[in-house]
């Protein structure tokens, strides 16, 4: 190998270990230890107004943080990294009863808001026949939440409220 092309190799690795060291900081700067850190540094910088109710749901490395922001609901969901806790997903205002995402590894991610008019009565929630996860943040305000690997099981989706008979209270 003649002297140029080893400098020229020299320079290519160096300035490949420098953006790695580079991007690692920057990873590690946006990672928190906690998730109630990475909450609050979260809540810091994107929420503007004053928080209501939250509440800290873990499923697998995620964790889902609904919380009220005046008279919505918003959901921002964290994963474990190497470098510890960071938001990887935020909704803000999408009171639509539904919604649909895709997450990492080739997971979805279904959630909604239980209608207040139903909410107290709601006991079970069912997406295309799952039973999804129900999060309280009150009396009021409840989030149901379903991850799933197979995103061609919901192209049509079903989303049926059950009361605790099992009877169907309302679909959507």
């Amino acid at each position: 190998m003649g002297k140029r092309t080893k400098t020229i190799s020299f320079y290519v690795i160096s300035m490949i270990v420098i953006y790695v060291i580079f991007a690692s900081i920057e990873t590690v700067k946006l990672s928190s230890k906690t998730v109630d850190i990475a909450f609050e540094k979260f809540k810091n910088e994107f929420v503007q107004t004053e928080i209501g109710d939250k509440e800290f749901y873990r499923i697998g490395n995620s964790t889902f943080v609904p919380f009220e922001v005046g008279n919505t609901v918003s959901l921002v969901q964290f994963e474990k990294g190497i470098f510890g806790w960071k938001p990887t997903y935020y909704s803000h205002d999408e009171d639509r009863g539904s919604s649909y995402t895709s997450v990492a590894d080739g997971d979805i991610l279904l959630y909604g808001f239980i209608p207040k008019d139903i909410v107290a009565e709601t006991k079970t929630i069912k997406v295309n026949g799952i039973e999804a996860d129900i999060v309280r943040l009150n009396d009021k305000t409840r989030v149901w939440i379903l991850m799933n690997n197979k995103p061609k099981n919901f192209s049509n989706i079903n989303i049926d409220f059950l009361d605790n008979d099992g009877h169907i209270i309302s679909e959507i």
